[in-house]
């Protein structure tokens, strides 16, 4: 019998594993970080991620307009680039795998927020592909570019460190499940979280600022919640991570959502995906300036020699997402 690959994590593993191309000098940095960065000109780098939305794993066709699939689609891609420090969005391409029924109005109303989208944040829309498909799926990828070493990767924390996260914690998946839940009244009272759902912010200022003055030793974006984050750099910094969010990690209104459900703040925090903020990791000097520079960054963990990741102080079940 053929060993089986475990979850998402062991596909990443093997196929970080596999994508090696020593012999390639342009690549500078392949799988296993937000993006991926490539020698472009003299003192300048490419950089380049790619993401999708799914049906059925990302949303459900029954509360997903054609606006929201395209600014969470163009949102969810320029965050990767922020989580790799000063990087200037240029382009992207854009792809699509549709349903025999989906409208052509649905089509046209997703193709304009798109391009109200690449507007906004000032990059073009180069091209694409579409296909058929049983469930509809939307995918991109973005590129940019950024002065050689400007970049903030995954692999640089250091004992001793600070965990630090800027954006919100817990929101998106707060705003999932009252989406699911589909109470006319839910989702007028708590819009807010509803919209960190569908309406994340591509933290590019604060990317690019980090990289800039060097604030951060590792960093990534927090799609997959705020466990997996550390994980991730326990894993590839070979440090043990203490995650331990304060009260003002919570926001008014994931707090109001919790005392309505009567669950811990910090479930949500901790396990919730989708919010996209920035975690990084810092040296506890320089924590007086980043609070000078980003007065919303906060202090969520620690770093110490080790290994793994330890939650302190709470005795809540917690996971992170997987897709598979």
């Amino acid at each position: 019998m053929k060993k089986r690959m475990s979850g998402e994590a062991g596909v990443l593993e093997h196929i970080e594993k596999t994508f090696r191309f020593p012999a390639d000098r342009r690549l500078l940095l392949g799988p296993g970080d937000d993006c991926a960065v490539l020698s472009h000109v003299p003192g300048h780098d490419l950089v380049i991620t790619t993401d999708e939305i799914v049906e059925g794993t990302h949303y459900l066709a029954r509360f997903a307009g054609p606006e929201k699939l395209a600014r969470k689609l163009m949102r969810i891609n320029l965050s990767d680039l922020a989580a790799m420090g000063a990087v200037r969005p240029v382009s992207c391409v854009v792809g699509a795998g549709l349903r025999r029924t989906t409208t052509a109005d649905f089509l046209r109303r997703f193709i304009s927020e798109l391009k109200a989208e690449a507007l906004r944040f000032g990059i073009s829309v180069a091209g694409g592909n579409l296909a058929g498909a049983r469930e509809d799926h939307f995918y991109m990828t973005v590129w940019g570019e950024a002065r050689r070493g400007a970049l903030v990767t995954r692999y640089g924390a250091r004992p001793g460190d600070l965990l630090l996260n800027i954006g919100p914690l817990g929101e998106a998946a707060a705003g999932l499940e009252i989406l699911k839940r589909n109470s006319a009244a839910e989702l007028k009272k708590f819009s807010g979280l509803v919209s960190s759902f569908w309406q994340p912010r591509p933290m590019l200022a604060e990317g690019r600022l980090i990289g800039e003055k060097k604030l951060a030793t590792a960093m990534l974006d927090n799609s997959d919640g705020l466990l997996r984050s550390a994980v991730i750099i326990s894993k590839l910094s070979r440090c043990r991570v203490i995650i331990s969010p304060g009260e003002a990690a919570c926001s008014p209104a994931l707090r109001a959502w919790c005392a309505k459900e009567r669950t811990d703040w910090r479930s949500y925090a901790i396990s919730g995906g989708e919010d996209f903020g920035l975690v990084f990791t810092a040296n506890p000097a320089l924590l007086a300036k980043i609070k000078r520079l980003l007065p919303g960054a906060l202090v969520v963990g620690r770093l110490e020699k080790g290994a793994g990741t330890e939650i302190e102080n709470f005795n809540g079940k917690v996971g992170s997402f997987e897709h598979f």
